[in-house]
Formats: structure tokens, C-alpha cells, sequence
């Protein structure tokens, strides 16, 4: 079995088991989806003996001892990989938790993974038990990459490695956790994280935003210099989603020109009704804070003749409404 094969197996249940839990009307098997976090220790090794694997505490750490990985160890309690694969991996689900718990001073990278997983679901349902837990997280998560390309590892591949052996999209979490602390006025932390990952990522606009945002408090001017340079940068593709995060970023802090280039962008990758009414909103805050209340005005106006209509479905730039949208801003 490979290193990516390793660590994507448990990534692949928790992955299902996420998406379970949002819809749980996805046809899994209970086993698939259980949380064996949750399982009392007796109860996992009635598991295996179920399947004629007969360990104890004592046997297990034993027998685990002389392997490195909770993989190699569901393969060695096999003479080979069955064909039975559902067989393989509800044996492989019982012993990677009863690795996790057992031997914690043999860390692997599957483990870690799994961890980071866990400590990431935790925080984005709010259910955290303090902010400690994911901060060690991702610390900890630094140190291996680090490491890892202090031994000559390329930064990116290090850090896709880990990524695949998540169910969560690490670099979508790390922008969105970054993101918050700016929010809750942690620039401090937030500006250690951005040098600690942001070598790693493979999107560095991202991340380059999020350091303009950081000091945008501070010294505005400076933090449009870095949204003017990502705006004009043409080795960055058309993307409607940062489009719209950095607009949203220029109603407090940018300046028309800047934000009016943005916009010309903007309209022809919306797709949905969603991003057109949200376009329409952010402008109507710029020209708020602008005090163009004629403008603001006959925007909101527009965004309610659109209210009533389903966000998913997609627009037709030939809408009347795309010229009406033109005309309003062409008067700003």
C-alpha cells in the first residue's frame, strides 16, 4: 500500500461521514459512519474478535509495536489484502482508532491527519471545546511541514500530501480561519499564520489578500496598493469568488477606480442569480460610504425588482436589468 493510498483511506470515511451527517439521507452503511471516537474501547475489540481477530490492550500495543502505521498493521493482521475490500477496511476503521488511542507516542501521518481532520470539523460546527485545540492543530501541522521541507521536500508537495489526507480542503480552511481572526481583531495571530503558510499554498492571492485586509486598519493606503496590484495582475485568472471578496474589502477601504475595473470584471462570470444580486448589494454599500445616496438608492431599487427570484437559477447578460445596472453606475 503507498503513503497516499495510507492516509487517504480514514480521510475517505471521514469525508463520507461529514457529508452524512449535512444529509442523512445519503445511503451509507451504519459501519461506514459510525463514530468510533465515541466507542468504548471493549466495544472495539469486540469488533475484531466479530471477525475472528482475537487482541487484547496488551496484545494489540504488542503486535503494534514492531510497525510504524495502523495501515501496516491492518495489512500484517491479513496474510493478504482481501478480496473482500469491505471486510479489509471495517477491520482497518477498528485498529486505526485503537491505534489512535493506544499508542499516542507512535504518531503517523495518517493519525495526524485524522486529528487535524477532527479538530477542523470541530471548529467549523462550533463545537470546540476552546480555541487551544485547533490552534495545537495547526501548529503542529507547521512544524511537520517545516520539517518537512527544511529535509528538501518541496513546500507545495508537502503541503498537498497532508491536504489529501484530510476530508476538509486545508488550505479553503486555513483563508477562513485566517479570515475570522482578522474579524475578531486578532491581527497579531492572523499575521503569524499568513507567514507560517502562506509559502505552502498553492492559490497565494488568497493569502495575499488576507495581508491586505490585516493592515488595512492601520495603513489603508498601503493595503489598496496590494488589492490594486492583485487587480491588475494579470497572471491571475478570472474568479468571481475573489472578485467579490475584494469588492466587498473596497467598500470600506477602496477607492472608485479600483472598484469600478473590479466590477467590469465581475459581471461576465456571474452565472446565478445569487452572484448578480450580490454584486448589486455590494455596490450599493460602496456608494453608501461614498454618501451617493441617488445611486445607493436606485440600486437597492433594482435589488428588489430581483428579490423574488430563484438565486440558483442562471442569468442571461442580456437581462434588461444588466443594462439598467450599467446605467445606474455610469451615472456614479
Amino acid at each position: 500500500m503507498n503513503i497516499s493510498m495510507e492516509i487517504n483511506r480514514r480521510a475517505l470515511y471521514n469525508s463520507l461521514r461529514m457529508n452524512w451527517i449535512l444529509e442523512p439521507t445519503i445511503e451509507v452503511e451504519a459501519w461506514q459512519v459510525e463514530d468510533y471516537r465515541a466507542m468504548p474501547l471493549d466495544a472495539l475489540f469486540e469488533r475484531l474478535e466479530d471477525r475472528n481477530i482475537r487482541l487484547d490492550k496488551n496484545s494489540f500495543v504488542a503486535f503494534a509495536d514492531t510497525l510504524d502505521t495502523p495501515e501496516e498493521l491492518a495489512d500484517a493482521l491479513f496474510s493478504e489484502i482481501p478480496d473482500d475490500m469491505e471486510l479489509y477496511d471495517r477491520v482497518y476503521l477498528v485498529v486505526f482508532e485503537l491505534w489512535r488511542r493506544l499508542l499516542p507516542e507512535k504518531p503517523c501521518l495518517s493519525i495526524f491527519c485524522d486529528e487535524l481532520d477532527h479538530q477542523m470539523y470541530l471548529y467549523d460546527r462550533n463545537q470546540t471545546a476552546s480555541m487551544e485545540s485547533i490552534e495545537d492543530a495547526l501548529a503542529n501541522l507547521q512544524v511537520i511541514l517545516d520539517e518537512n521541507t527544511d529535509d528538501g521536500a518541496d513546500p507545495f508537495e508537502a503541503f498537498e500530501c497532508i491536504n489529501s489526507g484530510c476530508a476538509n480542503d486545508l488550505e479553503s480552511f486555513l483563508y477562513d480561519f485566517i479570515s475570522e481572526q482578522i474579524d475578531n481583531n486578532n491581527e497579531s495571530y492572523a499575521v503569524e499564520l499568513i507567514e507560517a503558510f502562506g509559502i505552502y499554498v498553492q492559490d497565494i492571492k488568497w493569502f495575499e489578500f488576507l495581508r491586505a485586509r490585516v493592515i488595512s486598519s492601520t495603513d489603508p493606503d498601503e493595503a489598496n496598493q496590494i488589492v490594486k496590484l492583485l487587480v491588475n495582475n494579470k497572471s491571475i485568472g478570472p474568479d468571481l469568488e475573489f472578485y467579490l471578496e475584494i469588492l466587498t474589502f473596497l467598500v470600506a477601504y477602496g477607492d472608485k477606480e479600483t472598484f469600478d475595473s473590479l466590477v467590469k470584471k465581475s459581471v461576465p462570470l456571474l452565472q446565478i442569480e445569487e452572484d448578480f444580486q450580490a454584486l448589486i448589494l455590494i455596490c450599493a454599500d460602496f456608494y453608501h460610504r461614498l454618501d451617493r445616496e441617488n445611486v445607493e438608492k436606485a440600486l437597492q431599487a433594482l435589488l428588489k425588482d430581483r428579490s423574488k427570484r430563484d438565486l440558483n437559477s442562471p442569468i442571461d447578460l442580456k437581462d434588461i436589468h444588466f443594462s439598467e445596472f450599467f446605467k445606474i453606475l455610469a451615472k456614479s
